[in-house]
């Protein structure tokens, strides 16, 4: 029986490593629709992760960050995000991406409990909202998720005062990049449907190149292979790295490529045994100062992260 459930990518890199999932499973696991049991889970979200592509094609990544119930689920296949219960920037690259009917990946993260669902759509931005409607959703598991619990501040304050852009990474950039335990990507199949994950491990886990590539390891996940599928056949991406002490942002947008079938020891012991990596070449990035105002409370790095012997 044919799975119809992935595409080209998806299949080729989970044929690569003798992976078949079961269809049934797998379409008890990616609906059309949202589950009608994580509606409240989506309705009580303060933090949700955003993919979108600007006029050159170029793919970015968003947060934006809102009072509870700032989402709002009309039906299992209709959302509304209220702009006026934004607790993030509105100058935000996103708003000017999004078009009508403009293609989305949504990431409804909950750090605090580790827990996710990942969406993808249409989205339309009106004056007061972002309108989404769902083509495929399914939950995904809590691995390498860093618990954090977002307090927000009460302190009236200016957001995204300061922005700026630039094209190579600058020292105060890979200082930042190499400290990060978490950062969240977007991605797109040939069909162009966007994707918005998130990638986490011990600080250090990205390794920054001579020539500014980041290189970043493949860790064991749920074998479908939703983001190297799309990589392998759409190699771009948009990265989001967060400073969660002061509320900046930085979002980078550029180029990859995968590697697969690095053998040595070195490299088993930084991505768990998978020998995968994946590169990513900055082509453009906007940095945004107070991006948001919240103390994000570390608690507790994942169990899962490898151990990384230095920074």
């Amino acid at each position: 029986m044919k799975n119809t459930h992935f595409h080209q990518g998806e299949l080729e890199i989970q044929n690569k490593y003798n992976i078949w999932h079961d269809p049934a499973l797998a379409e008890r696991l990616l609906k059309d629709h949202i589950v009608e049991q994580l509606i409240p889970f989506i309705e009580k979200q303060s933090t949700i992760i955003l993919s979108s592509l600007d006029l050159d094609g170029n793919i970015w990544t968003s947060m934006l960050l809102g009072n509870e119930e700032f989402v709002k689920v009309k039906t299992r296949k209709k959302i509304e995000i209220y702009l006026d219960q934004l607790k993030s920037t509105q100058s935000e690259i996103l708003f000017t991406n999004l078009r009508p009917k403009s293609k989305i990946g949504v990431l409804f993260i909950d750090t605090a409990s580790r827990t996710r669902y990942r969406l993808n759509g249409y989205a339309t931005l009106l004056s007061n909202k972002i309108e989404i409607t769902v083509s495929e959703a399914y939950p995904n598991c809590p691995k390498y998720i860093q618990q954090r619990i977002p307090v927000f501040s009460k302190e009236p304050s200016e957001l995204g005062i300061k922005e700026s852009k630039g094209q190579a990474l600058n020292s105060f950039h890979k200082t930042w990049i190499k400290s990060a335990d978490t950062f969240f990507m977007s991605s797109m199949n040939k069909a162009g449907d966007m994707d918005a994950s998130h990638r986490g491990g011990a600080p250090g886990f990205i390794e920054i190149l001579e020539d500014g590539t980041l290189k970043i390891p493949d860790y064991i996940g749920n074998n479908l292979f939703n983001t190297l599928g799309n990589l392998l056949k759409v190699p771009k991406a948009g990265l989001l790295f967060l400073d969660f002490k002061e509320g900046h942002s930085l979002q980078l947008t550029g180029k990859t490529e995968l590697i697969f079938d690095q053998e040595e020891n070195t490299d088993f012991e930084k991505t768990m045994g998978t020998g995968r990596y994946w590169i990513f070449k900055t082509t453009q990035w906007i940095q945004t100062k107070v991006h948001h105002k919240i103390d994000w409370k570390l608690i507790s790095f994942s169990p899962f992260n490898p151990k990384i012997k230095q920074l």
